[in-house]
């Protein structure tokens, strides 16, 4: 069984720039075992960030840490950058910038809105439910998620177009348990290696920084398409969401993350990612 490490340490919040925790330097770990799960949930984060939030950079780099300690699939980021909060305002930069630096979507928004536009920045949400503005407990709160088993599997490819941009992603959903209640799929494009100026912890600005799963849009609207709300073992729902790809975005550089969730509380049952491209 692989071994985690877990945050001890309870950091203190303070505000800074609207709402951008300060996070401290000396985080301590200690090691626990995991259960092992037959049919595990992956784990989707969502993490509100913005370009300004100085503290932005360490809470990226937690989740880096997370996704690093399970295997490769398992746990799943997206950075939401919403409207409406300065930690999210685009930074000039002294030189030009080839990609698009304005990370601000209204899928982003509407989700910062369900939460009740949480002040802290960053602030991570995981699997829907669990939500936390302080960095400390991010790993305890990952590993508490990933120790709940599934009751689906999501399958999905995906087709793209160069010379048109336009992608389409074909989704399975195959139930393994009876699940009652309203289902959701929605399909999100996020884009990874984008360069472009970030605040830092000590106050600088770096133009060189590379921000990763930054969320550009949805391609089945804010809150994604209903799936029923009543299914049982073997039973499968087959669908599909298109989109033409701005030509800001890199497609080499994007993956699909598909997750079902509760039309009620939001909690993702089950999530997944596929490259764009083959």
């Amino acid at each position: 069984m692989k071994a985690s490490h877990l945050t001890i340490g309870l950091l203190l919040l303070a505000g800074f720039a609207a709402g951008c925790d300060n996070v401290g330097e000396d985080d301590r770990y200690i090691k626990v075992e995991k259960p092992v799960i037959d049919n595990p949930r992956n784990l989707l984060i969502m993490e509100f960030t913005g370009n300004r939030c100085i503290n932005c950079p360490r809470g990226a780099a937690i989740v880096e840490q997370i996704k690093d300690e399970e295997p490769a699939g398992r746990v799943i980021s997206v950075g939401l950058h919403p409207q409406d909060n300065y930690n999210t305002e685009p930074i000039l930069a002294m030189k030009p910038i080839p990609h698009l630096q304005d990370f601000r979507t209204e899928a982003a928004t509407v989700w910062y809105e369900y939460y009740n536009k949480p002040d802290g920045f960053p602030t991570a949400v995981f699997n829907g439910t669990s939500i936390s503005g302080s960095t400390g407990d991010w790993q305890v709160r990952a590993s508490q998620a990933l120790t709940i088993p599934a009751s689906m599997t999501i399958d999905a490819t995906s087709s793209y177009d160069a010379s048109t941009r336009d992608l389409t992603v074909d989704y399975t959903v195959v139930f393994g348990n009876t699940v009652d209640g309203r289902l959701n799929i929605l399909v999100w494009l996020v884009e990874n290696d984008i360069i472009g100026p970030q605040s830092m912890p000590d106050g600088s600005k770096d133009e060189e920084y590379v921000h990763n799963h930054v969320l550009r849009t949805a391609l089945n609207g804010d809150w994604g398409t209903s799936l029923g709300n009543a299914f049982y073992p073997e039973d499968q729902v087959k669908g599909s969401a298109t989109m033409q790809l701005s030509d800001k975005w890199v497609a080499e550089n994007c993956v699909a993350v598909i997750f079902v969730f509760r039309d009620d509380n939001k909690e993702v049952e089950q999530a997944t990612s596929i490259p764009i491209l083959n």
